[in-house]
Parts: C-alpha cells; sequence; structure tokens
C-alpha cells in the first residue's frame, strides 16, 4: 500500500501558510527532516505521527492518507480490469461505476470516454452520445493538469471525430479535426522519443535499466505506430492497387519479422495476425488461391500460438532479450482465434466456393 505522507504533510503546511522550519521548530527536529519527509526520502518516527496529526486537527489516517491509497487500489483495478477487456460493452460498463465511485479522477474520465465511444455499434448510437464525450473532453482539457491525460484525450476525440464526419448532418467538419490535431505534440515531443535520450547521461546501472526498458517500449510503438499509418495510407484508399497494398502489407511484415525473430511480437501481434489475414483476402482477389491459403493459415496459426502464450512471456530477439511481455496490454486474452475466425468466415469478401474448400476448412479448424 502506498503512504502519502509526505505529500500531505506539504499539502497541509501550505494550507496553514507554514515554513518547513515552523514545523521543525515545533517538533524539535532540524527543517532538513521535515525536507525530507515531503520529499518521501524519510519518515519520522512512528510516535511522532499522533503528534503532527493533532497538530493539523487530523486522524493520523488522513495524515498517512490511508484512504488515498485505499482509493488508489481500487482506481487502478478499475483501469486494470477495463483495459484487459476487448469486449467495449463490459468495459464500459465498468468505467461507468469507476467515474460514478470517482467523478473526479481524470484517468478514469480518459478511460470512461474511450469505452463509452467504443460501445457504440451504429452511426445513431455514436451520433447520440457527442454531447456527453464533449463534456467530459471539456472537463479533461479545463481542469487536469497531466499533459500525458489530455493528449490522450484529444486522440481519442480525434479518432472519434473522424467516424463522425462520415456521419450524415453529424455537425462535425474534417476541420474540426484538423483543429485538434494541431495543438498536439508531434512525435519527437513524446515521452517515448525523449526517454531513448538519456543514455549520454545515465551512470546508475539502475538508471541504465530503466532506460533500455523504455528504448525497446519505443521500438514496440514505433513499429505498431509504422503498421497503423502504412496500413491508413492505402489499405482503404481505391486509388491503390491490390499489388501495391499486398507489396506494402509484405514489406512491413519483413519488418515485422526482422525486429521480433523469435516469433513474439509484443505489441504489434494484433497487427502481424490482421496483415497476414488481409494478404490472405487481397490475394483471393487476384485469383491467387494458394498464396491466399497460406497467408490466412499462417495469420490462423498466429492466432492459436497468441492464444496459448501465457500471460507473461520471455522475448528473446535482439533488442528484446531478456525482457517480457504481457498480452493483457492488447486487451483480453484468449480471443484472437474467436476474432480472426470472425473475419475469415464472415468479413473477409472470400466466395463460398473457396470457404467450402478442403484446405480453407483445415485453417478454421486450427482457430477451433
Amino acid at each position: 500500500m502506498n503512504i502519502y505522507f509526505g505529500q500531505n504533510l506539504k499539502k497541509l503546511r501550505k494550507e496553514r501558510d507554514l515554513t518547513q522550519e515552523n514545523i521543525a521548530d515545533f517538533l524539535g527536529v532540524s527543517f532538513q527532516s521535515v525536507s525530507k519527509w515531503e520529499r518521501g526520502e524519510s519518515y519520522p518516527d512512528i510516535t511522532m505521527l499522533p503528534v503532527i496529526a493533532s497538530f493539523f486537527k487530523v486522524s493520523v489516517d488522513e495524515l498517512l492518507g490511508v484512504n488515498e491509497a485505499e482509493n488508489e487500489e481500487k482506481i487502478q483495478k478499475y483501469l486494470y480490469d477495463a483495459g484487459c477487456l476487448t469486449d467495449h460493452k463490459a468495459a464500459y460498463e465498468i468505467m461507468k461505476k469507476a467515474v460514478a465511485e470517482f467523478p473526479g479522477d481524470f484517468r478514469l474520465l480518459d478511460l470512461y470516454m474511450r469505452k463509452l465511444i467504443a460501445s457504440k455499434d451504429t452511426p445513431q448510437e455514436e451520433l447520440s452520445i457527442l454531447p456527453e464525450v464533449r463534456t467530459i473532453y471539456d472537463n479533461i482539457q479545463a481542469n487536469c493538469t497531466v499533459d500525458t491525460i489530455r493528449i490522450s484525450s484529444k486522440r481519442c476525440l480525434v479518432s472519434y471525430y473522424t467516424t463522425l464526419t462520415r456521419i450524415e448532418n453529424s455537425g462535425i467538419t474534417v476541420s474540426d479535426v484538423k483543429k485538434i490535431i494541431a495543438d498536439m505534440p508531434l512525435m519527437r515531443d513524446s515521452r517515448d522519443y525523449a526517454e531513448t535520450c538519456l543514455f549520454p547521461y545515465l551512470n546508475n546501472p539502475n538508471d541504465k535499466a530503466e532506460h533500455y526498458a523504455a528504448c525497446r517500449n519505443t521500438v514496440d510503438e514505433l513499429l505498431s505506430l509504422l503498421d497503423n499509418t502504412v496500413f491508413h495510407y492505402c489499405f482503404w484508399e481505391k486509388e491503390f492497387s491490390t499489388e501495391f497494398k499486398i507489396e506494402a502489407i509484405e514489406m512491413l511484415l519483413t519488418v515485422q519479422n526482422l525486429f521480433y525473430s523469435d516469433g513474439n511480437f509484443g505489441k504489434s501481434w494484433r497487427f502481424v495476425m490482421y496483415n497476414y489475414g488481409h494478404l490472405g483476402e487481397l490475394y483471393f482477389s487476384l485469383g491467387n488461391t494458394e498464396k491466399a491459403l497460406e497467408n490466412l493459415r499462417k495469420s490462423a496459426e498466429l492466432a492459436k500460438q497468441f492464444d496459448e502464450l501465457p500471460q507473461i512471456s520471455e522475448r528473446h530477439s535482439l533488442l528484446f532479450e531478456g525482457s517480457s511481455f504481457d498480452k493483457n496490454v492488447l486487451g483480453s486474452t484468449h480471443i484472437a482465434c474467436s476474432r480472426m475466425k470472425m473475419l475469415m468466415t464472415e468479413r473477409y469478401p472470400l466466395s463460398d466456393e473457396f470457404k467450402a474448400s478442403e484446405e480453407f476448412k483445415e485453417i478454421i479448424e486450427i482457430l477451433g
């Protein structure tokens, strides 16, 4: 359990317009000791706690922030439980309960906004929540002082507004989306990039270990961003030929297989499975059933491999050796097979004749 003594002491002292020297004189200690307490570098003797609490007219529990610690545990559980679900409706119900209990926590409000949007299936439903989404977003932008949460909510609103631009009479235009994007930082201004610049100044082994972990995480992020960018660049656009799209996706897979040579694709697991699936449908559209089956099979095998991974798995490719991957960061576990099965049987434009073939049926059997 976290103890919030230091920050609570500082808060109580400033509320009463007292200096660290004032507190030190009252307790008979040095002001350096009080300074260390407030920074969380040390704590007073336990026998002093009732005296300090009495001085500020609060309980010892309030001084220590016991309730804050308990609340933080609850908040973290809400964030984790909802974050591990790919069932957006179920995640929305969790977050609805969370913001009702902690309406002032901006982390919860940000995730609630995301799950609220993701839980809607039809254009009418997506448009109906616009007032609530705007209220949450405006609250975060006006009152939240944590930049990461503010930027996260901007990213969420960009995605949501982009969807609304395709709905007739939504009142949201591309210009509205561009205005939000213009106020967001460039990639080189991100935390991920900044953390990779620390190495020349680090000497402590623990600091170096944190730096290496940050670099690995940034590589993961960059590869997933690369995939997303290329996909949105050409996959949905009619002016790009099928051959162009196939070559682009195969280049992506070459890069992903190069960086993730051990077959553990980290944050790119979904992208890799989808890429092989997309290649299957694209090759089918060209009449190349052999390549279509080859790529659909590879997608199915990866989905099965992902579902069978333990929650935490070790990684052994060159840049990730010694690190681990928590597949819960991608949502609920054991869902890859069901997702790919749905895509292959319902979404991909494959003919009934193709789906009736023994080879395709064998692929579906892999998915269970």
